[in-house]
């Protein structure tokens, strides 16, 4: 019997006994004995390679038995996320309920940089009592779709004239200008949060997964509002006159309702915690963000009162449909996709970085990242590699990441990834948390957005006075050397970036800059 059989038939026998116990609608008494089993197998077996758990099975052991915990001190930091709530079994409904799996669990994630996520609902307030006695952080992400907070005002949707028929991709939107519902919206985050800081809890950011309404994505929101009576007479003047117009307004005016409707009514009970909302980035004339995918530059806006910029990276094979083209002349294979995964993953990341830190660098990044989100549901589309994957999260920390959000969504045709995702961002962290200094403290150096053909070094960085931390690697068979800059008064120094990625730690002294390999 190996280390992981020994811990299961252990943890068995455990519920058993317990099962004979008086019964509690939380099941804490057979959840504790359970997990302390669980936790003791864990720790007795750290130093062997488990088997690989069924991989349509997420689980919270499964995720302890294949993500260690992290070596390097991370106390005081933004926890990072998953996207799949942590649970106990593919049938455990305790999260739905609201109820809290045994501290022993929290205590677990929380030693790997994690903690369970929560929805905005007063649900949840004995969940985030529990997760903070055992010293897990209290972090809210919830998804919502189409109309959103639309709905929950009177006659919201457009006054199209007769015979309008929607495009077949469209459904009936909202007039974007209307806000009743908003404020509606506005007065549950108020008296939510309040629910929560009433029962002592302290929460550590409201990071919203709102892809609703309103929204610029189609032509047909466009159509629907120059057809509608009431965006006539609403909308500002020339907002119609164009699809081009009316994305800037639309784009411009989201901005402002999640800032007065989302990030103010949070903001007023937590003063000061990273609030944001899927994707909202800073964009400017003159250095245009591009959109999630990297297939449009993006108006200007800022976070307004969002305390956090939240790019998107996601491995989307979608990309291909986008982006791939045989001027290129590369085969659609693993090393040539990977290409394109990291142009277009980096391109959000830095741009936004780029204009945050010459007009907010006081404020938080914390974008979503996955390696596969199969948008275009094609075979022949190459996944991002484990080992690339690894390599864009280094950079994404090295430019200006403050924690991460994982969208690693379960995918039927390939189960593994999701839990495989999770083990590469917490080791990947685990890798710049030996650098913690440079992530709270260290100026951004490089922003420049690899091209897909590009065969030079690829490289980030964070400096600090007199130190600087560099992480570079190429696309190319071979090294390649390239040369930087670190500090605008000394020396440059000449670097060489292995296809497999190295990091360096400068040392200013003077005139000289002394140059150490990181292992």
């Amino acid at each position: 019997m190996n280390g992981d059989d020994e811990v299961i038939q252990l943890s068995n026998e455990l519920a058993r006994a317990g099962a004979n116990a008086p019964a509690r609608p939380d099941r804490c008494w057979i959840n504790h004995w359970r997990w302390l089993a669980i936790v003791a197998g864990i720790l007795a077996s750290s130093g062997t390679a488990p088997a690989r758990e069924n991989p349509n099975l997420w689980s919270v052991e499964a995720v302890f038995r294949h993500v260690p915990p992290l070596l390097h001190e991370h106390a005081g930091r933004l926890p990072m996320i998953t996207w799949p709530s942590f649970c106990q079994g593919t049938n455990d409904a305790a999260f739905e309920r609201g109820e809290p799996l045994p501290p022993e669990v929290y205590r677990e994630l929380e030693r790997r940089g994690l903690t369970q996520r929560l929805r905005l609902s007063t649900n949840y307030v004995s969940m985030a009592v529990a997760m903070q006695a055992a010293g897990a952080k209290v972090v809210f992400v919830e998804g919502w779709a189409l109309n959103g907070p639309y709905e929950l005002g009177p006659d919201p949707l457009h006054k199209l004239p007769a015979g309008f028929k929607p495009a077949a991709a469209d459904r009936h939107y909202a007039c974007p200008t209307l806000t009743e519902g908003w404020a509606k919206k506005a007065d549950e985050i108020r008296a939510t949060l309040r629910a929560y800081k009433s029962a002592g809890v302290k929460v550590s950011g409201v990071w919203l997964d709102w892809e609703i309404e309103p929204l610029d994505w189609s032509p047909g929101r466009w159509e629907q509002a120059r057809a509608c009576a009431r965006c006539q007479s609403l909308l500002p003047r020339g907002t119609l006159d164009s699809a081009q117009n009316y994305s800037a307004f639309i784009q411009d005016f989201r901005a402002a309702l999640f800032s007065a409707y989302v990030a103010a009514p949070a903001l007023e009970v937590y003063p000061g915690i990273p609030v944001t909302d899927w994707g909202a980035v800073v964009s400017t004339p003159d250095i245009p963000t591009l959109s999630y995918w990297g297939n449009r530059r993006l108006s200007p806006r800022d976070l307004g009162l969002f305390t956090a910029a939240n790019p998107v990276a996601y491995g989307n094979t979608i990309y291909y449909e986008f982006h791939w083209t045989t001027n290129w002349g590369y085969p659609l294979d693993v090393p040539h996709m990977d290409r394109l995964y990291t142009h277009v993953m980096l391109s959000q990341v830095s741009l936004n970085a780029a204009n945050m830190k010459r007009s907010v660098p006081w404020k938080f990044c914390i974008p979503w990242v996955c390696r596969y989100c199969p948008d275009l549901e094609d075979e022949k589309v190459p996944i991002l590699s484990r080992e690339r994957y690894r390599e864009i999260l280094r950079h994404i920390w090295l430019r200006g990441a403050d924690s991460m959000q994982i969208f690693n969504e379960p995918r039927p045709k390939h189960p593994e990834i999701y839990l495989e995702e999770l083990e590469d961002a917490v080791a990947v962290y685990d890798e710049v948390l030996a650098y913690r200094l440079f992530l709270e403290h260290g100026v951004l150096m490089n922003t420049t957005i690899p091209k897909v053909t590009d065969n030079g070094a690829i490289w980030s960085g964070l400096r600090l006075e007199n130190e600087a931390l560099i992480r570079g690697f190429t696309q190319n068979a071979k090294p390649v050397s390239f040369t930087i800059t670190p500090w605008s008064d000394g020396p440059a120094v000449e670097l060489t970036a292995p296809p497999r990625g190295q990091t360096w730690r400068l040392v200013r002294d003077g005139g000289k800059i002394k140059t150490v390999k990181m292992p």
